[in-house]
């Protein structure tokens, strides 16, 4: 039989051409689900990154949500906020006429969970001041007595017997101490001063002030 000239080269061109064709749609579909598989690989990885951390603002928050505990003044704002504003008060020399560890035991720690909130926030947002809350828990803080009648005497809400001060601009500052019958023992009223000083005795039924700002304990 007799062979044409040329077939042979023509088909061998056409199969040629073909393999390289096909090797290049192989390759270029590697290629793309490489790319694929890549950014899959990199959406999943975000995804599953761990959250962020509390700060400790968000974890005293939370704390305080799941108490009965309040802040006095706290209003809208969050309760680490509050907690900060107590630690700069705990600072100061004295609150409400008393000293800050006992304006802590007569005012804080007596309201539901107050002991375990403030020992949570004073560890976090101010260490400076675990002592005061020591001495609050623990009664071991000085009593100071402002306006009004006490009975003589070493229990809770008693005025022990011993010397008191004030000191200050004092203005009509009255004081008496009575026996348990009431009997005015000794009295004193103060037009205008600047130091008074007062020795209450085992013996006293009471204890009476107005006007004199703060009997702190002489040491």
């Amino acid at each position: 039989m007799r062979r044409l000239p040329g077939v042979g080269i023509v088909a061998a061109g056409v199969v040629a051409a073909m393999v390289v064709m096909s090797g290049c749609s192989d390759g270029g579909t590697s290629e793309a689900g490489k790319a694929g598989t890549a950014s899959a690989a990199g959406t999943a990885a975000a995804s599953s990154s761990p959250p962020a951390a509390a700060t400790p603002e968000e974890k005293f928050n939370e704390l305080v949500q799941g108490t009965s505990y309040y802040f006095e003044g706290q209003g809208t704002g969050s309760s680490a906020d509050a907690m900060k504003r107590y630690c700069d008060l705990l600072g100061e020399k004295e609150l409400d006429g008393v000293s800050p560890a006992q304006w802590l035991a007569e005012k804080e720690l007596t309201k539901q969970d107050g002991e375990t909130v403030l020992e949570e926030g004073v560890t976090e947002f101010c260490p400076a001041q675990a002592k005061t809350l020591k001495a609050a828990v623990e009664g071991t803080y000085e009593r100071w007595f402002v306006d009004g009648t006490y009975e003589v005497g070493s229990g809770a809400g008693q005025m022990p017997a011993g010397t008191y001060r004030t000191t200050g601009a004092l203005r009509e500052c009255y004081w008496e101490r009575t026996s348990r019958s009431g009997k005015v023992l000794d009295n004193a009223f103060a037009t205008s001063a600047q130091e008074v000083r007062v020795t209450v005795r085992s013996g006293d039924g009471q204890f009476t002030t107005r006007s004199c700002g703060s009997w702190q304990p002489v040491k």
